[in-house]
């Protein structure tokens, strides 16, 4: 009997992107994909944490919620952070909510969270210990969310060094892996100058080095199937149109070569 191998999912950065990531896993899923570890950097963390949870339906149900109703309550704080725009504490409630297991431990897959120290510059990949304050170190963008401290570190969004970790994904077990790039080159039309806002220069400046660090994953490091939605025209911090990642997700896993990762 043919041993069955091992599959890893990397789930990658990039902001609001990462509604792909729920359709490309929700294909995987149709098509009997089996995981046997999971992760991810910063949306990538966030889809990850879930999916190794068990707890996708709520995910789901989240993204079905009217626009209106779900982003002013996480996005706008009365008091902006000294360290930042925005504190963070509307995201992470709503994490919470969407995954209730409290420790790495608790989870139902292997699963690892990618972040950077503030101070060394180093990757830091969290496999143990409180789930909620890893997640939501690996998404804290620089300059937008307040940094996280954790065990004696100051973590800020693991897209600044690794915002596609597949090394972090074999280091779990993963023998093929899967890795889902969300960032393309980017295809929405540049704003003029005299229109650019603080947080249109903080995102663009961390789009460039999220495609720069992931084009040098590719090639240091390639994934065994390489899915990549077609959302270059979706700016990071637009959330609006879920639905629609959702599907483009679905989308990428059928143009991709998975049918050849399953037959090893």
């Amino acid at each position: 009997m043919k041993r069955e191998l091992k599959i890893g999912l990397t789930l990658g950065g990039g902001g609001a992107r990462g509604f792909a990531h729920l359709g490309v896993i929700q294909r995987l899923q149709e098509l009997g994909v089996s995981l046997h570890c999971i992760a991810g950097t910063s949306i990538g963390a966030i889809i990850g944490g879930i999916l190794a949870a068990g707890t996708l339906d709520r995910a789901f149900a989240w993204c079905n919620e009217p626009d209106w109703k779900k982003w002013p309550k996480l996005l706008f704080e009365s008091r902006p952070s000294a360290k930042a725009l925005i504190k963070g504490k509307g995201i992470e409630k709503l994490l919470t909510s969407l995954i209730p297991a409290q420790r790495f431990e608790d989870l139902a897959i292997p699963f690892a969270a990618v972040a950077t120290d503030l101070h060394t510059g180093e990757a830091v990949t969290m496999r143990e210990g409180d789930l909620i304050s890893a997640i939501s170190a690996s998404m804290t963008i620089p300059g937008v969310f307040r940094p996280i401290e954790r065990e004696g570190r100051v973590l800020v969004d693991g897209g600044l060094v690794d915002p596609l970790p597949i090394a972090a994904c074999r280091a779990l077990g993963a023998e093929r892996v899967i890795a889902v790039d969300i960032n393309p080159p980017d295809e929405h039309p540049p704003k003029p100058f005299e229109k650019l806002t603080l947080v249109d220069v903080l995102m663009d400046s961390f789009r460039i080095f999220n495609v720069e660090m992931t084009r040098h994953t590719l090639t240091s490091d390639p994934p065994d199937v390489l899915i990549s939605p077609a959302v270059g025209d979706v700016m990071m911090l637009d959330f609006r149109n879920a639905q629609a990642l959702i599907e483009r997700g679905r989308q990428a896993v059928d143009e991709a070569a998975i049918v050849s990762l399953l037959n090893g």
